[in-house]
């Protein structure tokens, strides 16, 4: 939720001066709104908050000054107060898309989730060119299993604003999702063209890209995206899967230790490079990274049924089928299943 009156939005949003009030009145009024709005946006919310109080000190019934004050207090996750100043807003100023839209965000995050739904529409309908409203919709019909929603408010907001590279990828997400992948690949690509920077849209068009199985182009997308997020956890997991599909398990190696370099409790890390140390032989190496994922959470089905098969490996074979008849007994998905499987085709144990 980050939806404000810009400078830009006073000059057209700017309520008309009442009746008795001095036209110096309403020319500080705004003056303190676009000084509120400045430092609002430079992340200094003590200097807008005095400066909207100044133009609510000079005009109390100021629609633009009440929702960004409104929004403000939202982002300090005072709720009640935000609610109220937003519909104080609307009182004055019913078909204002922004307090619509903030207000909208305000009672999702109270609960009210068919109030939200209802003002975000409002705001829509009062403004279509509002994106921050079709996105925050997106998101709320995403939230309630409802992608093709998602979908539409996205396009929307694509179309209202098409040099936006972040509705790019959104658009992109949801409808990789519904399994359009080469209409994903599309929109992704056009999210790279806006934003040649944008670690998310190389990430993103990179796992759209390995789904596809073009396995060559994923790669250069993922490499791309830590290039420019080195930091970015989810990039390197999704280029060691790439890397494994490729047949360069070494490669794929070294991006999971570097993922644990990052994150020295990465579930998934651990438990990947001990797949890939069983598939090539290394068991103790494997039991190592198992007993690590263990130690991480040592309920997981995954590490238990591997480390069981590293256990076996390695001459455990009591503890390792003590392990199997645990989860298959417990028919933990499709984990419990594979250690039936494996009991199944072992009967000497």
């Amino acid at each position: 939720m980050d939806t404000m009156d810009t400078p830009r939005d006073f000059l057209a949003n700017l309520p008309r001066t009442p009746a008795g009030r001095p036209p110096e009145t309403a020319e500080a009024t705004k003056e303190h709104n676009n000084r509120g709005a400045l430092r609002h946006l430079q992340g200094d919310l003590e200097g807008a908050r005095a400066e909207y109080a100044a133009a609510l000190a000079l005009d109390p019934d100021n629609a633009t000054a009440l929702n960004n004050l409104g929004f403000l207090l939202a982002q300090e996750g005072r709720l009640a107060e935000a609610k109220e100043h937003l519909e104080q807003a609307l009182a004055i100023d019913p078909g204002r898309s922004m307090a619509l839209a903030n207000l909208g965000s305000v009672r999702v995050l109270q609960g009210d989730i068919e109030g939200g739904h209802a003002a975000l529409e409002r705001a829509v309908a009062a403004d279509p060119a509002n994106v921050q409203a079709w996105d925050n919709l997106a998101r709320l019909h995403l939230a309630a299993g409802d992608p093709a929603g998602a979908e539409r408010c996205w396009r929307r907001a694509v179309d209202a604003q098409p040099g936006e590279s972040r509705f790019w990828i959104e658009l992109g997400k949801v409808v990789a999702a519904a399994e359009r992948l080469p209409e994903a690949v599309a929109l992704l690509r056009e999210a790279t063209r806006l934003a040649p920077a944008s670690a998310e849209a190389h990430a993103q068009l990179g796992t759209v890209l390995f789904l596809r199985q073009d396995l060559g182009s994923a790669r250069e997308e993922l490499e791309r995206a830590i290039g420019l997020a080195p930091a970015d956890i989810g990039a390197r997991h999704q280029l060691a899967m790439v890397l494994v599909a490729l047949g360069d398990h070494r490669a794929a190696a070294e991006a999971l230790e570097a993922m644990l370099r990052l994150d020295p409790g990465h579930l998934q890390a651990l438990q990947d490079l001990a797949v890939l140390a069983l598939g090539e032989g290394r068991f103790d190496a494997a039991l190592g990274w198992l007993n690590a994922a263990l130690a991480v959470d040592g309920g997981n089905a995954r590490t238990r049924y591997y480390r069981a098969l590293a256990l076996e490996q390695t001459g455990r074979a009591d503890e390792a089928e003590a392990v199997l008849r645990e989860l298959a007994a417990a028919a933990e998905g499709p984990y419990g299943e594979k250690a039936g499987q494996w009991l199944a085709a072992h009967p000497a144990h």
